[in-house]
């Protein structure tokens, strides 16, 4: 009986001992490095997310159109919209962010979560991320209405990002989002919009990429009285310089809004070159 229990004791040990062995002879399947540079690809989130404890800053600008030509430098010494932000990843995955954009000067509050992370050898093909914030309009009270409340001043977008690094070089990533404002003036603009989304960065140079993002708007909920209105994609492309601690990108792009729900929504001008705009990006990362 003696021999047969520790006949059973040993082979339990060898069993167990085989399978530490096996686990440690394979290594886990890691996250794909720099699949982007920044949480920013332009006007657009990504599903990329920092380490925990990374406090990034980032500085939005966007100058005036390009129709004005040499009389202004082409926008550059028009009227701009800026946006000042921090964002901060509490833990792994999850990241909140504060905004303060000049156009209403609305504060923004956000929050991204990445729900899965393409890994290096395929077991989880794409990045899936999820981004949303709530926009609080600053404007002055008789801007608003004599009649208007705290709630009138609110404007919400959300989104579903699904991403993939298809090699060193490519990466692209799609996007459906829906964007909402408390109060519209509906002579104007709808309540509602349904857009879909499309970004992308091409690594040329150890440090330098090719980005450009296309934005849709949809006339899913488009109220009657604007069905002959044009809903124009904003679309942008330009350059991007990154480091370990900063990215800078500079592109030229069709809505001067920053927010995402104001250039899905609140964008009206024609769709033409001289509509453009010369903007740039700025980011500045810290790790604590």
């Amino acid at each position: 009986m003696k021999r047969i229990l520790i006949a059973m004791l040993a082979l339990v040990f060898v069993f167990n001992y085989s399978f530490a062995q096996d686990e440690q002879e394979q290594p886990k399947d890691k996250p794909v490095s720099e699949a982007f540079s920044s949480g920013y690809l332009i006007d657009n989130q990504t599903t990329f997310i920092q380490y925990p404890k990374t406090l990034e800053m980032s500085i939005h600008h966007k100058f005036g159109t390009l129709e004005n030509g040499k009389t202004d430098v082409w926008g550059i010494y028009n009227s701009a919209n800026i946006r000042l932000a921090l964002d901060y990843v509490i833990i792994e995955n999850l990241q909140v962010g504060y905004g303060l954009t000049r156009t209403d000067m609305v504060h923004d509050f956000n929050v991204k979560y990445t729900i899965l992370q393409q890994t290096r050898k395929n077991t989880i093909p794409v990045s899936l991320g999820v981004y949303g914030n709530l926009g609080i309009s600053g404007v002055p009270e008789e801007q608003l209405g004599l009649e208007s409340n705290f709630g009138d001043r609110m404007s919400m977008f959300g989104q579903v990002m699904i991403g993939r690094k298809f090699n060193d070089r490519i990466t692209l990533q799609a996007a459906a989002s829906f964007s909402h404002f408390n109060m519209a003036d509906t002579s104007k603009f709808d309540y509602d919009r349904v857009g879909l989304h499309l970004a992308g960065r091409i690594k040329l140079t150890t440090q330098g990429s090719f980005i450009f993002n296309y934005d849709q708007p949809l006339k899913v909920l488009q109220l009657a009285n604007h069905e002959e209105v044009d809903l124009n994609p904003n679309i942008s492309f330009g350059w991007e310089i990154a480091t370990a601690t900063h990215t800078f990108q500079i592109y030229c792009g069709y809505s001067k809004e920053i927010l995402p729900q104001y250039y899905m929504m609140r964008e009206r001008k024609d769709f033409a070159f001289d509509q453009f705009n010369i903007g740039f990006t700025i980011t500045r990362m810290w790790n604590f």
